[in-house]
């Protein structure tokens, strides 16, 4: 199982994030998980295996763009769903498959296969990403990268200041994402975000 310390810190966020009305009412009815797994094309042999050991109501987002197995991938988390209740948005393009909670809008993808899509997230690196999250009429924001992240070593990361200050000017549930571990995440606490999201913290269950 996750590390306790990373689950309970993102449970502790989420609730206090609720309780100091970050976001508007309309999104307090929406079930957003406060932990989320990412799939990763390289970094996650195993995805199904991983998922099978998430808390009950854990967010799942299947990315794995260039693996040839992403369908089977798919198919095969939502079979999972039924019985732990996750949340499963998919990134990209992929074949029509029911009971997939939503769409996940990459930064390098434009927004025409979102249409009726019932839970949409996008990712965001900064504050000019706003005006794209209004027209997209998205529901859950994934800000990245918060820490430095081996995923995109190069990157500039935001840190927790940046972080905290983008969340309130979305004005919508915002996960962070990046780099965060069980040694940084305590550092998240206070912060107007619904939640945390990560890869390489999952590849030690």
């Amino acid at each position: 199982m996750i590390k306790k310390k990373f689950i309970i810190t993102s449970r502790y966020i989420s609730i206090n994030s609720k309780k100091q009305n970050y976001y508007s009412k309309s999104y307090k009815k929406i079930k957003i998980p406060y932990i989320w797994f990412l799939t990763d094309t390289v970094k996650t042999k195993n995805p199904l295996d991983i998922s099978r050991k998430l808390p009950f109501n854990s967010g799942i987002l299947i990315r794995s763009y260039n693996n040839k197995n992403k369908e089977k991938i798919i198919k095969n988390i939502i079979n999972l769903k039924k019985r732990k209740v996750h949340t499963v948005l998919v990134s990209g393009r992929h074949k029509s498959h029911s009971n997939i909670d939503g769409a996940h809008l990459p930064s390098w993808l434009n927004s025409s296969f979102l249409i009726n899509k019932k839970l949409i997230s996008m990712s965001a690196h900064g504050a000019i990403d706003i005006r794209k999250s209004i027209n997209i009429k998205a529901d859950i924001i994934f800000i990245s990268p918060i820490f430095h992240t081996t995923s995109h070593p190069e990157a500039k990361n935001l840190g927790v200041i940046k972080l905290g200050l983008m969340a309130k000017l979305f004005k919508k549930p915002v996960i962070a994402l990046g780099g965060i571990n069980n040694n940084n995440i305590s550092r998240l606490k206070g912060l107007p975000i619904a939640g945390c999201a990560g890869i390489d913290v999952y590849n030690t269950l």
